[in-house]
This record gives structure tokens, C-alpha cells and sequence, in this order.
């Protein structure tokens, strides 16, 4: 009788092949080359997370590998903060392969640069963006909010007053967040020494969420990578509005901000409440008949993750592009919950099979 981790791979495998024919995957031995390490870390108290920490952050740049910070632009001329990462031997007159890299939700690019650098080291040209409102992002629509009445009125043509502001900072906005991966595409695109036509992107926790959307969307996107969410196959829904959420958005709508409330795992912030009915517009499972045979899609879930409960989703959601035609595989970090995703051997191995897929999908790089 198969233990029941042995007939949870049986399971998955029937799963992604039973629909069509067996595309070609990648190899993923390294997850059992590593187990023992990533069951110590799932298991050991210091390496438990509820949020990802600082520490988890830091890297040390590959050698050979360069980084340019460049601002790009989107929706009529937001800027946004991206830092290049840039492989050994990497000349603009050649042609590489490129990935956009995106955070998860009220979160930085800090914290994920490091999947950037691990993808340059492996030879690929790797962005890391913040979204706007986000980091070194700037905030689009809602910028600045005035924190006393405004006194203006028509009577006037011209008013001299001093009002007190804030600058509003970290609008959860997953609609926005799909313009920006689109923005960062059409940038990288224009990069000299990029190949338009080999572009990729990566996505962690809602991050995830958001490359599929994009992946919908964007026949651009040749390989995309979603970390730690589930996307489990599900026809769109009408986006209902409670009655509470009813009349913040009457408020928004007539005096230009409406409540706050707190949000975020790695860092809290008070946020727009609004973005509780706004992000439910954007619903990954619903995007996956969309998505292109020109793309592929690895899903690499955490098996005890607390908030996506397992990898159920992203199983289901492989064996349904695998049954439109999609090339698409899970590989599942064993012991793991969400955020220990992004440290120690989870992120090793997570880093390693993310770097593997692109080089098979989009290919490597020539100086020429």
C-alpha cells in the first residue's frame, strides 16, 4: 500500500496527464534530493513563519551579475520602480530571454529580489518590480488626500489656502497590478538586448494570482511561474457588494476617500477598505480558459499552506490547461507552508525549479 505522500504524487500526475497528451516538464528530483531539509525546515521552530521577515530578504548578488534601477511608466504616466538584474556575459547587442518578477500582497520588491538575482545567475535578464503605491512605486490616482475640508468654491476662479495633506501610500489594487506586470512586459520588451519574443513572468501569493490574470490576457507571455496560490478552475461570478462596503463605496465615490482598514502579513498598513470589493474583480481561476497554448505554467504550491490550503488548487487548475492544450506542471514543496516558500530550502528549491522552467520555455541567452 503507497504511503499517502506517494499516492498524493500519484494523484497529481494522473492529474495533470489524464486530460491529453504528456507535454514535455521539467525535472524536479531536486525536491527529493532536498526532502529531509525542507521537512527540518517545515518542522523546526526558528524557521516557522507567519509573514516573511527581513532576514528572509537578504542576498548576496552572483558574481558577474549587474543591476541597473530604472523607472518605467503606466496608465497614463504613473512611475513605477523596477531593478534590472542582469547576467554574466549580458550585451545589449545579444538576445536573452526576460522574466518580470512581482510581489505578493502589501508587500515590497525588496523582498523578492533575490528570486531576480538567482534568475540572472542562471542566465536570464530579471526584473523586480514594486506595483503602484508600493515601495519606490508612485500612487497613481490617489497620491495625495487632503486631511481638512477643502473651502474651495466656483465663486472664486482663483483660492490661496493652506490645507494639511497625506500621501496616501499602498492601494491593494490587484486590477492595477495586472497593468503594471503589462507595463514592465512592454519595458523589458524595448530593453536592448532582450528578445521580445522570450518573455516571462513570476509571481508569489497574490502575486500569483496576478501573473494569471496576466498570462490571460497578454499573448506576450511565453512562461509564467504563480508560487504559493491556488487557482482552482472556477466560472467568473458577479462581484456581489456587502451592505457595509455598498456605503464606503458611496463615500468614496462622493468625497474622494473612503474607510480604511488594516491589511498586509509581512508589514501592516491601514489601506482602502475599497479594496475588498475591487481586488474580487480580478478572480485567477475564472482567467484560466483564456490563457494561450504559446504559454506554459508551472505552479509551485506549498503542501501545508495555511492559506490556500494545500495544493489542491493548483492541481486542479494544471489538469484543466493541461486539457485545453496548455503545457502545465505543479511541483509541490512538501512540508512547507506559505511563507516558508520564500526562505531557506524552500526557497533553494522553490528559486531552482522557477529558473529551470523558464530556461526550457523561453531558452538562454547569446552575446552573439
Amino acid at each position: 500500500m503507497p504511503s499517502y505522500r506517494h499516492r498524493r504524487a500519484l494523484i497529481a500526475i494522473g492529474a495533470l496527464f489524464a486530460a491529453g497528451p504528456a507535454f514535455a516538464q521539467i525535472n524536479t528530483d531536486i525536491i527529493e534530493k532536498h526532502r529531509a531539509d525542507l521537512a527540518r525546515q517545515g518542522s523546526d521552530p526558528d524557521m516557522k513563519r507567519d509573514a516573511t521577515q527581513p532576514r528572509d530578504w537578504n542576498y548576496d548578488l552572483p558574481q558577474g551579475v549587474t543591476t541597473r534601477v530604472v523607472t518605467f511608466y503606466v496608465d497614463g504616466g504613473t512611475a513605477l520602480h523596477g531593478k534590472l538584474f542582469l547576467p554574466r556575459g549580458f550585451s545589449a547587442k545579444g538576445s536573452w530571454p526576460a522574466v518580470v518578477v512581482g510581489h505578493g500582497i502589501n508587500a515590497l520588491s525588496i523582498g523578492i529580489e533575490k528570486y531576480a538575482a538567482r534568475f540572472a545567475d542562471r542566465g536570464l535578464v530579471a526584473m523586480a518590480i514594486d506595483y503602484q503605491s508600493y515601495g519606490f512605486s508612485h500612487s497613481g490616482s490617489d497620491d495625495i488626500r487632503l486631511l481638512e475640508p477643502d473651502p474651495t468654491t466656483d465663486a472664486s476662479a482663483v483660492t490661496d489656502r493652506h490645507l494639511r495633506i497625506v500621501m496616501k501610500r499602498t492601494n491593494l489594487n490587484n486590477v492595477h497590478e495586472v497593468d503594471d506586470f503589462r507595463a514592465a512586459i512592454s519595458f523589458l520588451q524595448g530593453e536592448p538586448g532582450v528578445d521580445a519574443e522570450r518573455i516571462g513572468i513570476w509571481g508569489s501569493s497574490n502575486g500569483g494570482a496576478i501573473v494569471m490574470a496576466v498570462s490571460a490576457v497578454d499573448a506576450r507571455v511565453k512562461a509564467c511561474v504563480a508560487q504559493v496560490i491556488g487557482t482552482r478552475p472556477m466560472p467568473r461570478q458577479p462581484v456581489a457588494i456587502a451592505d457595509a462596503n455598498m456605503e464606503d463605496a458611496i463615500v468614496r465615490v462622493r468625497t474622494g476617500q473612503g474607510a480604511e482598514t488594516e491589511a498586509g502579513f509581512s508589514f501592516r498598513t491601514y489601506v482602502d477598505r475599497w479594496y475588498l470589493t475591487r481586488n474580487r474583480d480580478v478572480q485567477p481561476g475564472a482567467w484560466l480558459d483564456q490563457i494561450p497554448k504559446t504559454n506554459h505554467v508551472l505552479f509551485v504550491p506549498a503542501e501545508k499552506d495555511e492559506l490556500t490550503r494545500g495544493d489542491s488548487g493548483a492541481v486542479e487548475a494544471a489538469k484543466f490547461l493541461t486539457g485545453r492544450g496548455v503545457t502545465a506542471q505543479v511541483a509541490t514543496l512538501p512540508d512547507l507552508t506559505h511563507f516558508q516558500a520564500y526562505s531557506y530550502t524552500g526557497f533553494e528549491v522553490g528559486s531552482t525549479l522557477a529558473a529551470d522552467w523558464f530556461l526550457k520555455y523561453l531558452g538562454t541567452g547569446s552575446a552573439r
